[in-house]
């Protein structure tokens, strides 16, 4: 679990928790909440497309915040379930994905060809982290580590967005990505040759 995860998420939960009251108690579907956060992120990657940064910055930090609502409302609501989890995980790698496809579009539309290499090896990158763990949980192998988690990856995209650094934030988007993946398969394969002991 990373750091942002495991410490700053917890903070940020009870800072909504009045938002997440108000939404309980007008039985909003978290649901609801889950596709309103994946278009807005759509929206925002749009507007990355076009290069209005300003504008991408704040729907896309919007549409990501709301990533962490709808499991703090499922919750509260004590409507949470597998089929939840399911649609909140899969949706999620369409929010992931579609930043990274605008600015691929972008620098491809521009000739910058390092641009959309390091688009594409960020989703590459991202995709793995999220593979590792759930190829890992179906052979029985839970708990995975590695400082380079989805909460991570928003940050660094959106302060990319912010700074005009949106190269660099790729860069580390994508060596924290696949670090963080090869650590998992690290930890993987150290688990599994113990129980075969």
């Amino acid at each position: 679990m990373s750091f942002i995860t495991r410490e700053v998420k917890p903070v940020f939960e009870r800072g909504i928790s009045p938002v997440i009251e108000v939404l309980a108690r007008k039985n909003v579907d978290p649901n609801l909440i889950t596709f309103g956060g994946l278009s807005l992120v759509i929206v925002g990657s749009f507007f990355l497309y076009l290069e209005e940064f300003i504008l991408a910055f704040f729907v896309l930090g919007f549409g990501a915040t709301l990533d962490a609502v709808d499991g703090a409302l499922a919750r509260k609501r004590g409507i949470t379930s597998d089929f939840g989890a399911f649609i909140d995980s899969t949706v999620d790698r369409f929010s992931d994905a579609a930043p990274f496809v605008a600015l691929g579009a972008l620098y491809g539309g521009q000739g910058q060809e390092e641009g959309v290499l390091l688009s594409f090896l960020a989703v590459i990158g991202s995709y793995s982290v999220s593979y590792t763990r759930a190829r890992a949980e179906a052979l029985g192998v839970y708990g995975l580590g590695g400082f380079f988690e989805r909460t991570e990856r928003w940050v660094i995209l959106l302060l990319g967005i912010l700074a005009g650094l949106i190269p660099l934030a790729l860069l580390i988007i994508t060596l924290g990505a696949f670090s963080t993946a090869i650590y998992r398969i690290y930890e993987v394969k150290k688990y599994l040759d113990r129980r075969t002991l």
